[in-house]
């Protein structure tokens, strides 16, 4: 007990707040439940998670060793062996921000685009590496300066499409179909600028209700309108590095690759990487999300105690189901005892 009280403190702690402002229980609190009260809770198939816990487990911090230590017993045990063995060693605690137990759920995908890592047409553009002696705290030129002027930078690819390139930039990560092969792309950093959705561009723009508001929409508009599109899409300040990446991807601000369905992107000043969360909410298509996620990715926009982003996986019906999550949901961390 006095280890999940500890772990609790820890994370308040890790918020950043005030102790008054701990005390309102506004900023970010916990509440202990119990998994009967998680909705779902027996009806989620656990093994399909059991890869994202697995990855969690890579390097555990201390509290999280003796439950890592006996997960390993359990890569090949029936969900319902998995489920008995998370109730006696996890607790659930229902997160509350600034008075609520909701709030917003978007999704997130790994991008699909087509170039090659030589440049063989002069309509191509650059995917640009981490520029050297990159500083992680250093502001570098805004997007429209880099694709105006280039950067000082080594080139790791090239893209043939300045949409889906973009698309790239958003996500943070993708896979790219060349002539001698697929090459993973993954993120080495940024240009620390402000993040600016295309969503809100367009909205600004008195475009949204024209183009649409789902992302294949959005998409669609972009293609069919290469001058605008450039001129629109240079309005996100935000710019980031590529680096090649061999193995699984795409890799999340923990260092492991993420799962489909069962990695999600978080506030990490509320969440501590590589939490164990159970998720309640619906998908685009009204369907109830029910399921056991792990805290392994973070994003430019992704900001506050009850702030998530779904990962879809790879390949259309991902970019589909990504690009119209929007909704509102709760979610539990479950905490070693």
């Amino acid at each position: 007990m006095h280890q999940i009280a500890g772990i609790v403190l820890s994370i308040l702690l890790l918020v950043g707040c005030s102790s008054h402002r701990l005390n309102q229980g506004r900023a970010f609190s916990l509440s202990k439940v119990s998994f009967s009260d998680l909705p779902g809770w027996t009806d989620d198939d656990l093994n399909d998670a059991y890869p994202a816990l697995e990855r969690a487990c890579v390097k555990p911090a201390k509290e999280w060793q003796s439950f890592c230590a006996g997960l390993s017993g359990y890569k090949y045990a029936s969900s319902r062996k998995l489920r008995r063995y998370l109730e006696r060693s996890l607790t659930p605690y229902q997160v509350t921000a600034y008075g609520s137990k909701t709030g917003r759920i978007t999704g997130y995908y790994e991008s699909e685009l087509t170039g090659s890592r030589y440049q063989t047409s002069p309509n191509q553009i650059p995917i640009y590496g981490a520029p050297a002696n990159y500083d992680k705290d250093k502001k570098y030129p805004v997007r429209e300066d880099i694709e105006e002027d280039g950067l000082d930078a080594p080139i790791v690819a090239w893209a043939d499409d300045p949409v889906d390139l973009f698309l790239m930039h958003v996500q943070g990560s993708g896979r790219m179909e060349t002539p001698d092969g697929e090459i993973h792309l993954g993120f080495a950093g940024s240009n620390n600028r402000t993040f600016t959705g295309i969503g809100q561009i367009l909205k600004e723009e008195n475009l949204l209700e024209e183009v649409g508001h789902s992302m294949i929409q959005m998409r669609a508009w972009l293609k069919a309108h290469p001058d605008r599109a450039r001129q629109l899409m240079a309005q996100n300040d935000r710019y980031i590095f590529f680096r090649e990446i061999q193995g699984e991807t795409p890799i999340g601000t923990a260092g492991v690759p993420l799962t489909p369905g069962h990695s999600v992107a978080v506030d990490k000043s509320y969440i501590p990487m590589q939490t164990p969360m159970w998720l309640v909410t619906t998908d685009p298509e009204g369907e109830p999300i029910r399921m056991l996620v792990v805290a392994q990715d973070t994003g430019a926009a992704i900001k506050g105690g009850i702030r998530a982003d779904y990962f879809f996986g790879h390949g259309e019906e991902a970019f589909s189901l990504a690009g119209r999550m929007n909704t509102s949901g709760s979610y539990y961390l479950l905490l070693p005892d």
